[in-house]
């Protein structure tokens, strides 16, 4: 009952005929414009304009102009970035504010700070994805600088641990694959992705560049297409997908018939679905030498039948096909901006098959142009500060993943009348996301550095506000104050951000806290990277058909074809690279690791700048992928692994990871990894690091400093000694019963 008064309001609300005010009173007409605080709307009756506050608006309408409308971020000026420390605190402390006053409103009040051992342990899982060793705990505890938590924040965001565990967090959103399809690569996709959060490009530039992208998957610079080749020939799937990750709104229902429980119609669906159709056909077309080579091919497969060869042909069909899907999968459609209605379309607003143009579902319309592809004007719509759900949308995102609730739950199914927990701090991130020019790592900068951030966490059980038999402003979340489960509305007090929320670790934050128990070096261990098809599309393209038939063969008869016949380009040096100042000899060159051309002077610097190469290949990555990270494993993890155990994501639907327990998990933990690759490691870091302790106590003490990341009490110190007492390799019970107790798996 309650959804078919939302959709009933919200189908008034969106024909833009009446804005209702909280004394009763309405006015008719059309919204014009709209900002934080006011929206213009032109009186059906007399096309007179009236600047109406919202705040005398009902609180619904207030939530329809702000969620279909440009918002107002016109009250911040630009950010001079990086932040000063002066104006880090400055906005870190503003937020603080508007949380407290919040809890004032409600007579509540913020939960006390925590220690520096906590707030260590917090900050590594929270920025980077894993728990402290025992010489960073140590390192930051006796650390007396006043400013240590805040350069503590700025030393990790900096850190090659924020890329791998911030890739970890896109990777759920974005579904990233190993392989996207059957015929084509996710490896690139996973590079580009990796790359922008390893550069902090601008969240907006980067979402625009990705959906308006264009040409080969294995061309640097074009792996964007990945984006639409996670789903390859389902364009209708795409835009769905689309408008939930980036704009928090779902379609998915819309594809098929209007929405039960929203306003879209699917006929509004199909209009926006037109900027993108045909973008999911991920095969390009036109490429000459392929094209000879697919004939050569047909022709060579048609001479083993004729030669009485047939087992032979799906040897070089399979090999062709390899040449192939380098060659071929990208994306050539910029978007004409058209697209059909099906067949069977029921509706009497449009005609079966009728012919659509691109339309967008809120903010500013599109006015499709001529020499600009539709792809490329819907990226620009999308991602703009402008619209009124895309910054909404990111602030929440980031929000849930440092204090652990979004202001906006669920995070990606917003309708008209959706409002934030707290409206005002809403609005106000916003503003500080455009300010900042949506860097998102500044932005997180700034939560970390809040008091909210280093406060106690929230242990009792979070549960929304219809749950409860008392009326709350829409969006409040409830603290549970008691066990009684019957009595809780009498114990439950509204949650407005005492502190972040206690949360188990993601499977990802395991294995690397666990991985990290192994080795000191884990930020940087690498697996060697699958990027061959780089170079081989570089190769393929400049090659005829003929010399992609001889390749063909070369794969089949599985011989490697000798380095002197490697292709090298126009030297980019004029200077040896090994004896700086001496002339080079345009025959004597090799491949830098970026694939470019080197000249050297003579033969003994080639051979020399070939086995430093090499040297550095072998010291740059491993082969045990028991001693990596989570982001170097393969996409998703495989099933049984321990991301996977602990709720890591498949990847099939938009995040689709979870922190629930199971009976499986404790098992893993018990006679697991832990038992195979930790205590039974003779060069684990932490075995070795409480072997060598002389005493006792000293060896407890670096377990739990190494391990849960704090001194062990007084009490805990005497029940750990008289339960070693006469225990051999103590230091296997120690890190035993550390990892498996409740207390490791949970960031407090």
């Amino acid at each position: 009952m309650k959804n078919l008064v939302l959709l009933i309001l919200s189908s008034l609300f969106c024909s833009g005929d009446v804005l209702y005010f909280n004394d009763g009173n309405n006015i008719r007409g059309e919204i014009i414009e709209s900002n934080s605080t006011h929206v213009v709307v032109k009186r059906k009756d007399d096309f007179q304009l009236f600047r109406i506050p919202l705040k005398l608006l009902t609180k619904d309408n207030q939530a329809y102009v702000k969620n279909n409308f440009a918002p107002g971020h016109e009250n911040l000026p630009k950010f001079k970035k990086p932040l000063s420390d002066q104006d880090l605190i400055k906005n870190s402390r503003y937020i603080d504010q508007l949380i407290e006053n919040k809890l004032r409103s409600y007579n509540q009040r913020p939960n006390k700070e925590i220690n520096d051992s906590s707030f260590s342990r917090r900050a590594y899982l929270k920025i980077i994805g894993r728990t402290p060793s025992y010489k960073e705990v140590n390192s930051f505890i006796e650390n007396r600088d006043k400013n240590k938590r805040t350069k503590l924040i700025d030393d990790l965001l900096a850190s090659e641990g924020y890329n791998s565990h911030w890739f970890n967090f896109w990777a759920d959103i974005l579904r990233l694959k190993d392989r996207l399809t059957n015929r084509i690569s996710g490896i690139p996709y996973k590079n580009y992705v990796k790359q922008f959060i390893s550069e902090n490009r601008p969240y907006d530039k980067w979402v625009r560049e990705m959906l308006s992208s264009s040409g080969p998957v294995w061309k640097k610079g074009s792996e964007g297409v990945g984006y639409f080749a996670r789903d390859a020939g389902m364009p209708l799937d795409n835009m769905a997908n689309t408008v939930r990750i980036f704009l928090g709104t779902s379609l998915e229902c819309a594809q098929c018939h209007d929405h039960p429980f929203d306003r879209w119609t699917q006929k509004e669906f199909y209009e926006m679905a037109a900027f993108t159709s045909g973008s999911t056909n991920l095969r390009r077309k036109g490429v000459d030498n392929l094209n000879q080579f697919n004939k050569l091919v047909r022709e060579e497969q048609k001479r083993l039948e004729e030669a009485g060869e047939p087992q032979k042909v799906p040897q070089v069909r399979n090999a062709s096909r390899s040449i192939q899907d380098i060659l071929q999968a990208g994306l050539d459609q910029p978007g004409s901006g058209k697209i059909n209605l099906p067949k069977d379309y029921q509706y009497d607003n449009a005609k079966p098959n009728e012919s659509l143009l691109g339309k967008t579902l809120f903010g500013r319309e599109i006015e499709l142009a001529k020499g600009t592809g539709s792809r490329e004007l819907y990226a620009n719509w999308l991602a703009s500060e402008k619209n009124p759900r895309f910054t909404s949308v990111i602030v929440n995102r980031l929000w849930k993943e440092v204090f652990g609730l979004a202001l906006i739950e669920p995070i990606d199914n917003m309708f008209d009348e959706t409002m934030a927990t707290d409206p005002v701090l809403q609005l106000h991130l916003e503003k500080v996301m455009v300010a900042l020019n949506f860097d998102i790592k500044e932005f997180l900068r700034i939560l970390y550095n809040t008091k909210t951030f280093q406060r106690q966490s929230v242990s009792r059980d979070i549960v929304p506000r219809d749950e409860k038999d008392t009326v709350m402003p829409v969006g409040v979340e409830w603290v549970i104050a008691g066990p009684n489960v019957e009595k809780q509305s009498l114990n439950a007090v509204p949650f407005f951000y005492q502190g972040p929320i206690l949360q188990r670790m993601s499977g990802e934050q395991l294995w690397d806290s666990l991985v990290s128990l192994n080795f000191k070096d884990i930020d940087s261990r690498r697996l060697q990277p699958k990027n061959s098809g780089y170079q081989d599309f570089e190769r393929f393209s400049s090659m005829t058909g003929e010399e992609l038939l001889e390749e063909l063969f070369s794969r089949i008869n599985k011989t490697e074809k000798p380095k002197t016949n490697q292709k090298f380009g126009d030297p980019i040096n004029i200077d040896c690279p090994i004896k700086p100042g001496r002339a080079i000899d345009p025959t004597l060159l090799a491949l830098n690791e970026n694939g470019e051309t080197l000249a050297f002077c003579c033969k003994s610097c080639v051979e020399k700048f070939n086995s430093q190469k090499k040297q550095q290949d072998k010291n740059n990555f491993v082969k045990d992928r028991n001693s990596v990270r989570a982001s170097e494993l393969s996409s998703p993890a495989p099933v049984g692994h321990i991301v996977r155990e602990f709720g890591g994501s498949d990847r099939e639907q938009i995040e689709n990871s979870n922190t629930d327990p199971s009976t499986t998990q404790v098992l893993n933990l018990i006679n697991g990894f832990i038992e195979t690759k930790v205590i039974n490691n003779k060069n684990s870091e932490i075995v070795k690091l409480i072997k060598e302790q002389k005493t006792l106590d000293n060896k407890i003490k670096v377990g739990f400093k190494s391990i849960l990341n704090r001194k062990p009490s007084i009490a805990e110190l005497k029940l750990f000694k008289d339960a070693l007492i006469n225990k051999k390799d103590i230091y296997k019970e120690i890190i035993w019963a550390l990892v498996n107790s409740h207390e490791y798996i949970f960031i407090k």
